[in-house]
């Protein structure tokens, strides 16, 4: 026969792990509930969620025929100011062109005129205006240079050498360039006080023949101001001058 007694620890044992098993099986079932639970909930969540998807998306739809038909508008705005920019600058491109080439024309026709009338001028009139015009004042000057001396030279003509006149003025002749000499005496008295070097200056001032003799450079610058007598040597032993003495000569041209 079977032992009672014998067999009561394996049934202990047996019990043990099946209380250890319904444990963690309830263990289980509640982490299931836990998560069915939780689904639930997420299920709800995304029920709920579902119409405002539908309508983000709706709106999301027009706005993208809305930003369509913006940049189809904008593409045709853009277009409209391009055809505008074109034809605008054209014209005014065509403008400016029509302008620079009448103003391009008027400077040809300017230069062209120009060149044929001074072609004709020179032909008719080999030397220029102004230089024609300086030769004519030139010549002017030149006349009034020569009545001057000459009105001159015809005043000292007048004078007849005297130990009383001797400091008279005499009347200026002008050099060739129209200029008084620095040389110029101012009167007989003076002219005979030069020496042969200041003499000799004088005759080169006006441009006259140096004779290398006092006396000959002297008379020779008398007769060209005018004055009708000369200075000749005289001996050392002269009482009435120790140098020279004054002779009347025959009135003569003077020299220019």
């Amino acid at each position: 026969m079977h032992d009672p007694s014998a067999s009561t620890p394996t049934t202990a044992v047996d019990m043990k792990a099946v209380y250890e098993l319904l444990s963690s099986m309830n263990i289980t079932y509640g982490s299931i509930e836990q998560s069915f639970r939780t689904l639930n909930e997420q299920s709800a969540q995304v029920s709920k969620l579902g119409p405002t998807m539908d309508t983000a998306k709706e709106e999301l739809v027009v706005l993208q025929r809305e930003i369509k038909a913006h940049d189809t508008l904008q593409e045709e705005r853009v277009a409209d100011v391009r055809k505008m920019i074109k034809v605008e600058i054209k014209e005014a491109a065509g403008k400016a062109l029509r302008e620079q080439i009448h103003e391009q024309i008027k400077l040809e026709v300017a230069k062209q005129v120009k060149e044929q009338m001074e072609a004709q001028i020179h032909e008719h009139l080999p030397v220029p205006l102004a230089q024609q015009a300086e030769e004519s004042r030139q010549q002017i000057v030149e006349v009034t240079h020569a009545l001057e001396n000459s009105e001159a030279r015809r005043k000292n003509a007048n004078l007849r050498p005297s130990p009383s006149n001797l400091s008279d003025a005499l009347e200026v002749v002008l050099k060739p360039d129209g200029t008084k000499s620095n040389l110029y005496p101012a009167n007989l008295r003076s002219l005979f006080a030069y020496d042969n070097t200041r003499a000799r200056e004088l005759l080169k001032d006006f441009g006259l023949h140096d004779h290398g003799v006092l006396e000959k450079n002297l008379n020779r610058f008398m007769a060209h101001i005018g004055i009708r007598f000369e200075l000749v040597p005289v001996s050392a032993n002269s009482v009435t001058s120790p140098r020279r003495r004054m002779a009347d000569v025959p009135p003569a041209t003077p020299a220019k």
